[in-house]
């Protein structure tokens, strides 16, 4: 006969292991015996039909297959608790200071029309915004909700999918009238080429070929801090540039700039809502992630 078992319950044993990266450790946390820690993740992975974890006498990590279920794990408890915290709080007031951060010009994603909205329901609630291209420690620079881009490693977070983007290359039909098309990203270093200085590596971009993403190295004819303003470098017929189609999108529909290189564009980057899943979520941080999402 088939156990029946505690789905939710297993995954946030799971979850405080993987947090933990130890057994012992969750059981102490849990308060529960060692043995039943072990079982409930022998059941997720019964379930689930996969090895979650790598476990020796001397360490225990995530396998490839741990990593994807790990995410939606996040997603399912988080969901969970929102739904319950929403229940507990339907009524309330909300009031509090949240302090938030996101990329340099994430605002033109719709995220600061969302909040204008979620204030306009909430005035007792304040925001603290900062828009910065560089690692944000959320804990020690008590930040409440960040906006972050791609394949996120650190397990410490709750993440919650917010979207995707894609990387453009652009250029001016004017440009491109005089000085022709790349026919591929390699060429790019014969090309005046417009770079964000805010990027981590501003000077090499990312393009998809022989089915793996590469990079292209080029040099800056003109760089500034601001992925807008490089849009508008290119729109004024300054060189090529590479960008996140939120910000190039209008200028493409006005005909300033045209989608150059489709055939090598990296597939669409992901966006996650994190938070630290060690902080105990306020009212009105939950409010924000509830009508963000």
């Amino acid at each position: 006969m088939k156990r029946n078992i505690d789905l939710i319950t297993a995954m946030r044993t799971f979850l405080v292991v993987v947090e933990r990266h130890s057994f012992s450790a969750a059981s102490r946390e849990l308060n529960i015996v060692v043995s039943a820690v072990s079982r409930q993740v022998a059941d997720l992975e019964k379930h689930f039909n996969c090895q979650l974890l790598y476990r020796t006498t001397r360490a225990m990590h995530l396998t490839s297959e741990g990593e994807h279920y790990l995410r939606q794990f996040q997603e399912i408890i988080a969901r969970l608790d929102n739904l319950e915290s929403f229940s507990r709080h339907r009524g309330e007031i909300i009031a509090g200071h949240l302090k938030i951060t996101t990329p340099q010009d994430s605002s033109l994603i719709g995220i600061q029309v969302s909040i204008e909205a979620f204030l306009k329901l909430h005035p007792q609630v304040k925001i603290s915004w900062l828009q910065l291209n560089r690692y944000v420690d959320l804990v020690d620079e008590g930040v409440d909700l960040a906006l972050r881009v791609g394949e996120l490693q650190d397990s410490s977070l709750v993440a919650r999918p917010f979207g995707m983007f894609t990387l453009k290359f652009v250029a001016s039909p004017e440009y491109l009238r005089l000085h022709g098309n790349p026919d591929h990203p390699s060429q790019l270093a014969k090309y005046r080429c417009i770079l964000d200085s805010s990027n981590r590596q501003p000077g090499r971009w990312q393009y998809r070929g022989s089915g793996k993403e590469q990079q292209a190295r080029v040099s800056a004819d003109v760089e500034v801090n601001s992925g807008e303003m490089v849009a508008q470098f290119a729109a004024a017929d300054q060189g090529i540039a590479q960008l996140p189609d939120f910000l190039v999108q209008k200028h493409i529909e006005d005909g300033r700039l045209v989608s150059i290189l489709e055939e090598f564009v990296i597939p669409p980057i992901p966006m996650y809502l994190v938070y630290p899943a060690k902080r105990m979520k306020s009212p009105a941080l939950e409010a924000l992630l509830e009508f963000l999402l």
